[in-house]
């Protein structure tokens, strides 16, 4: 197995997991298409298998070792099978991050024995990131987000089917009822803006040492 190839694999995961789990990340918390289509009918099951396929095709062409491709495959099944639980599985499918965790083992196994690909961080040995406070806020407004949609009319609508319940909810505010998809779009969008500021403040953090030595 050529190192060229296994850091192929390496880089191949990288991009499932933020695809998968942090497209929106904060702290060790993340949201991806993996959390977020899982509340479309049929996606979720689709995006999943075929995240978790790849990523299995990958972890044999590096070669990964046979525990390293059973713990894989636990955390993928686990991921896939509650995607599968009306609402209860949904929201478990949506916080566990599954793809995350079986390309973090690929990648540790791939860095064993031929090292980090250049340019990315070890999974093994990773850097001590400054703390910003952002990921509680982050954490906070995810919370925030969750008692919106349990205390809008959505569980009544959801009679209809995911999509109408989704897009006629609404949420009784101040005296008027605001659409639950604006207030999500904007939750996520303010989620996004959280995730950019952490990792800007972290990388400054980083690089304030070697810039006071130069």
């Amino acid at each position: 197995m050529s190192r060229d190839k296994a850091h192929s694999a390496y880089r191949s995961a990288e991009t499932v997991k933020k695809l998968s789990d942090r497209v929106i990340g904060f702290g060790p918390f993340g949201i991806g298409l993996d959390g977020l289509l899982t509340w479309i009918p049929g996606a979720g099951i689709v995006y999943g298998v075929g995240a978790g396929g790849y990523l299995l095709l990958q972890a044999f062409q590096a070669k990964v070792g046979a525990m390293t491709l059973l713990r894989m495959l636990g955390y993928l099944v686990v991921d896939t099978a509650t995607s599968e639980v009306p609402i209860i599985g949904d929201a478990i499918d949506m916080l566990f991050p599954g793809h995350l965790l079986a390309a973090t083992a690929m990648q540790k196994d791939i860095e064993g024995r031929h090292g980090v690909p250049e340019g990315l961080e070890s999974v093994l040995r990773r850097p001590k990131r400054r703390r910003t406070g952002l990921g509680w806020v982050a954490l906070l407004l995810v919370i925030l987000i969750g008692v919106a949609v349990w205390q809008s009319n959505f569980g009544e609508l959801m009679h209809d089917g995911w999509i109408p319940a989704l897009s006629n909810a609404q949420l009784p505010m101040l005296g008027f009822n605001v659409a639950l998809p604006l207030i999500l779009i904007v939750g996520m969008v303010l989620l996004t803006v959280l995730s950019v500021l952490r990792r800007g403040l972290q990388r400054r953090g980083m690089g304030a040492p070697a810039s006071a030595h130069s």
